[in-house]
């Protein structure tokens, strides 16, 4: 209730007023202003400000009794918010975390762990890192961090060697290995049409995806030694790499049989490697992979996927082997400055909560060429764009039109290409800085071969990505590609998410329960 009650004092600190809403669709009118590749160029640390940082658990002592406990907890989470609120512009922070509980459940993976997993996109890389969380598990409770480069596959391997270097210099302490939850062998047929849409299709049954993980094994035996005996995990890569894979048998599982169980989050005292057990915490914000990468290095689905932010609700223990013990935390918003719209591509905010996507739509439209990625007719036979038109131009083409004065559905549309892009079917790959200066450098750096490895591309999906976009290509030879592209991702986000009303009346319903506190504030009564 305490909780509650702060969330309702927040309501105005986040909501957009009407005027706010007004003021920015007409923005979304005016003509786009195309960004060069240097625009694309970030530094992590401008989005992370010191004074942020984010909410730890008050010092506490077996001797405090249960209601204590709490109420002192809520009021550290309470007096933190408003500090915020006190030192920050409420425009030059992004939305972030309130879900008290929420924050528990990072503290106790934090305290259980006895090394962090710490998940990012690749697209969004320094976006996604916190610094604070880093000097606290480094340099306060005295544990390794692995940072994961997930969905490298989404990237040109030379954009993602670069990120490697950028955190390896700026975090000194820090484990870096690159992931893909979808390597090539667990993919079916192109990886992209013509135009440059990403079109991933994945097989029936999840293969491990081994060479990611093999990483992650080599830096866990650097860092424990032989204190913990992981030739179970080391044998399990081995017999998957050796394993023929049929993509049509779904029933083929490799290693022990897998033990999942809510843990509650009290207190214990941290013992390191208990009972012979490597403990290892996956955090990271939502939409990032945790549970893909789970899944992945399982070999098999053992957590439950979905876009939705807040899915994962409570933190859990798989058992990757009898030695190796993963903890699943549920997806956290950490406080920065980062935008409102970069949020939404970063999956951090639910699409189907906005009430006013252009602002997003005119972001990306600045950054890529919308207009040839979807193939789509200016509705005003124009040569300018801008936001509303590409939204219009691909609500004509998909024939969205609203119930009533069957106009052209801009709303629907504009949720539609947000959709692919958070799906990564339309890629924006943000760049550390100095990156276009560079950019020859990184693309034929050594280490782009072990991206390649990792990604197990074949030959024909080596051109990167950035390339692809501007590729001139027949529309009338890709009209079915992109029609059953298009068709597939609004399938898998009906399947895993139901509709963008059912998507809005469940948010409220369910807003006790959700992982995003803010997500409920932005929903219009």
């Amino acid at each position: 209730m305490v909780v509650q009650d702060q969330i309702s004092t927040l309501c105005n600190f986040f909501k957009e007023t009407n005027e706010e809403i007004a003021r920015k669709k007409e923005i979304a009118r005016h003509s786009l202003e195309v960004k060069s590749e240097s625009d694309l160029e970030i530094d992590g640390n401008d989005y992370y400000d010191k004074s942020l940082d984010f909410p730890k658990r008050p010092p506490w002592n077996f001797q405090i009794n249960k209601d204590e406990l709490e109420a002192q907890e809520n009021k550290y989470l309470r007096d933190y918010v408003n500090e915020i609120t006190n030192k920050f512009d409420p425009k030059d922070i992004g939305l972030f975390e309130l879900n008290l509980e929420t924050w528990r459940q990072l503290w106790r993976v934090l305290e259980m762990s006895d090394v962090i997993l710490f998940i990012v996109d690749i697209r969004f890389s320094a976006l996604m890192f916190p610094p604070s969380l880093y000097d606290y598990v480094v340099s306060t409770l005295g544990k390794h961090f692995i940072l994961v480069l997930n969905k490298i596959d989404l990237a040109p391997a030379g954009l993602v060697v670069a990120w490697k270097h950028y955190f390896q210099e700026k975090y000194p302490e820090l484990h870096i290995v690159m992931f893909t939850t979808l390597p090539g062998y667990n993919l079916i047929g192109k990886q992209s049409d013509a135009a440059g849409l990403n079109i991933r299709r994945r097989r029936g049954r999840i293969r491990m995806a081994a060479e990611g993980t093999q990483q992650i094994l080599d830096v866990c035996k650097k860092l424990v030694g032989a204190k913990v005996d992981l030739s179970s995990w080391d044998n399990k890569i081995k017999e998957e790499i050796h394993e023929e894979f049929d993509a049509e048998d779904e029933k083929v599982e490799v290693g022990e049989t897998v033990q999942v169980k809510h843990v509650d989050t009290g207190f214990v005292e941290y013992e390191k490697f208990k009972s012979g057990i490597l403990t290892v915490g996956c955090l990271g914000q939502p939409n990032v992979g945790k549970s893909s990468l789970m899944n992945a290095m399982m070999g098999k689905k053992v957590v439950s996927v979905s876009k939705t932010p807040g899915h994962t609700k409570h933190f859990q223990t798989i058992f990757l082997t009898p030695t190796v013990r993963l903890c699943d935390c549920p997806g956290l918003v950490f406080p920065s400055k980062v935008s409102k719209p970069l949020q939404v591509l970063m999956g951090s905010f639910p699409i189907a909560q906005l009430r006013e996507p252009f602002t997003t739509v005119k972001y990306l439209a600045e950054r890529l060429d919308l207009v040839h990625l979807l193939r789509i007719d200016h509705p005003d036979n124009d040569d300018t764009w801008s936001a509303m038109d590409i939204c219009d131009g691909w609500a004509k083409k998909r024939g969205y039109l609203t119930a009533k004065a069957a106009r052209l559905d801009s709303y629907r549309a504009a949720n539609s290409i947000l959709r692919m892009a958070l799906d990564g079917k339309i890629c924006l790959c943000l760049r550390p800085p100095a990156y276009s200066a560079r950019k020859e450098y990184w693309a034929s750096h050594p280490d782009v071969t072990k991206v390649k490895w990792i990604q197990a591309r074949t030959s024909e999906d080596d051109t990167p990505i950035e390339q692809q976009s501007v590729v001139v290509s027949d529309e009338s030879d890709n009209e079915e590609d992109i029609k059953q592209l298009v068709e597939q991702a609004e399938t898998n986000t009906s399947n895993e998410e139901g509709t963008e009303e059912e998507e809005e009346e469940d948010s409220v319903k369910d807003s006790n329960f959700s992982s995003n506190k803010f997500s409920a504030l932005e929903t219009e009564n």
